[in-house]
């Protein structure tokens, strides 16, 4: 008998962390909009209540985006604070975009109320923002040496990473089109001579959220509908500086 639940371990250990990790089955290929007269977007929820105002602008932005690409689809989704068609339903309907983010059932349930025939959600993890400073002294290239070091310079990094879940519904059967988890990795480079670090002006907080609410969508539009959009990487570096730089392991790439 004991032997039996030595074997009984493993298993009961497998089935407690499904359940823990409540892991999410992905489905990376992109949907088929065709035959879709009606698409809803639903306001993307955040898993901490800081990223909420992000989820929002992500998910008017991709919104608006994808309207304008697919235009023989009408897009509903709530566009200004006084105009909110779809918050309103679910409103109405006694839910909560948390109830229709985690249940398919409940999603084409507002999809349904709304005529649609495809509805689209979201949810946003804590963005990473950071800063990495580099003490590597580096030397311009195309100048001489100058005195005190004035060819001298150091960098910094700064990074805003942004994760989002997105759905797909199909509201007619309730069954998931696409569910998958895309990344916006942006990246700024700053170079400067060490005598004048204390005069840099780096990006703040909330200058790297709007960056990431400008480009999460364009990464999930390009992940939603590949075919009709220029492919859009997941690494952007969206400042660089403009000079040549050598360290000790030669030409320094701003990658």
């Amino acid at each position: 008998m004991r032997f039996f639940s030595f074997l009984l371990i493993p298993f009961l250990l497998v089935s407690i962390t499904g359940c823990i990790g409540g892991s999410e089955i992905n489905i990376d290929t992109p949907p088929s909009f065709d035959g879709a007269k009606r698409i809803v977007v639903v306001p993307f929820i955040a898993e901490e209540e800081e990223a909420q105002e992000l989820g929002k602008r992500i998910s008017v932005n991709l919104a608006e985006r994808l309207e304008l690409i697919l235009k023989d689809n009408e897009w509903v989704f709530d566009r200004l604070e006084k105009v909110q068609p779809v918050g309103e339903k679910v409103a109405e309907l006694g839910l909560t975009l948390n109830d229709v983010y985690a249940d398919p059932a409940l999603a084409a349930k507002v999809g349904q109320a709304l005529n649609a025939d495809i509805i689209i959600l979201g949810m946003v993890s804590t963005p990473k923002l950071n800063r990495k400073d580099y003490n590597e002294h580096l030397m311009r290239q195309g100048r001489q040496t100058g005195i005190s070091g004035t060819s001298t310079f150091i960098r910094t990094r700064q990074s805003a990473v942004g994760k989002v879940r997105v759905k797909a519904i199909d509201v007619a059967s309730g069954n998931i089109l696409y569910n998958n988890k895309i990344q916006s990795y942006l990246k700024y480079w700053y170079a400067y001579q060490t005598q004048s670090s204390g005069l840099i002006v780096f990006k703040e907080d909330v200058e790297m959220l709007a960056d990431l609410g400008l480009h999460l969508p364009l990464r999930i539009s390009y992940m939603l509908y590949p075919s009709g959009l220029k492919k859009e990487p997941e690494d952007k570096v969206l400042l660089k500086p403009n000079i040549v730089l050598k360290g000790t392991g030669g030409i320094v790439e701003f990658n």
